[in-house]
């Protein structure tokens, strides 16, 4: 591993990106929401049996605690709720619900029926690696990816900006996420464009954000992808692994 790619490590081994326990949960309740919808389409379709759950890179842990509350409202047979980051921050978390554990998902011998992943591989070096060494520990995944391959970023050059904070490794569009995700040793059951970023603190939180959200809100409703070309937007993918 080069000097680069250390540093990037480091920023989250070290605990440097969870300085701040707390960070991204206030948009946490705007990802779980359209999640939540999106996989109860497929609960009757596929008879999902989840008897266990992870959310790996699990951050600040807030979105792993909502949407394990929702979990339970409709598996009662659910019983394993981890929440696994490489940061030695989730050391100092806790919860009634969740089982926090400090480590790298994808060296573990764990095996869980449905894995989470929430604005995670974008931070990765080796992303189609990760995916594939997910795919072998679960049945089904869940993906929430920022489509950062847009307008508004390019127009900017915001590529230099976000590799340091948040630490952004990768800028997809959604040909491309599709693309990596199926490369990945994962099936593909369906995606579609998040419906609540647009609603998420963390893009409305600047002057300009709070002026062009008027003209955001008018193209998000007219064409998601349109939307999603020019401002940005997240991705939600179910997936399910090919063994």
């Amino acid at each position: 591993m080069n000097k680069k790619n250390t540093k990037e490590s480091n920023m989250y081994s070290k605990g440097i990106y969870f300085k701040n326990k707390t960070r991204h949960s206030k948009d946490a309740r705007f990802k779980v929401k359209p999640i939540m919808n999106f996989l109860k389409v497929y609960l009757e379709k596929y008879s999902l049996k989840v008897n266990s759950y992870a959310d790996v890179g699990c951050g600040s842990g807030q979105f792993a605690e909502l949407f394990v509350n929702e979990l339970k409202i409709i598996f009662s047979s659910i019983k394993t709720f981890k929440a696994f980051d490489v940061s030695p921050h989730v050391n100092e978390l806790s919860s009634k619900n969740l089982d926090f554990q400090f480590g790298d998902f994808t060296e573990t011998n764990e095996h869980f029926d449905l894995v989470t992943l929430i604005d995670v591989f974008e931070h990765v070096i080796n992303p189609s690696e990760f995916l594939k060494k997910i795919s072998k520990r679960t049945n089904f995944i869940i993906l929430h990816i920022p489509l950062e391959d847009c307008m508004s970023v390019n127009f900017r050059t915001l590529q230099k900006r976000k590799i340091n904070n948040p630490g952004h490794l990768l800028y997809l569009n959604i040909n491309s996420a599709i693309n990596l995700i199926t490369s990945s040793n994962l099936k593909i059951i369906d995606f579609e464009y998040s419906t609540e970023a647009i609603k998420a603190p963390s893009n409305n939180e600047s002057i300009l954000q709070k002026i062009f959200f008027p003209i955001k809100f008018i193209v998000f409703k007219s064409n998601k992808y349109l939307y999603s070309k020019i401002f940005g937007n997240s991705l939600i993918v179910f997936a399910r692994s090919n063994g």
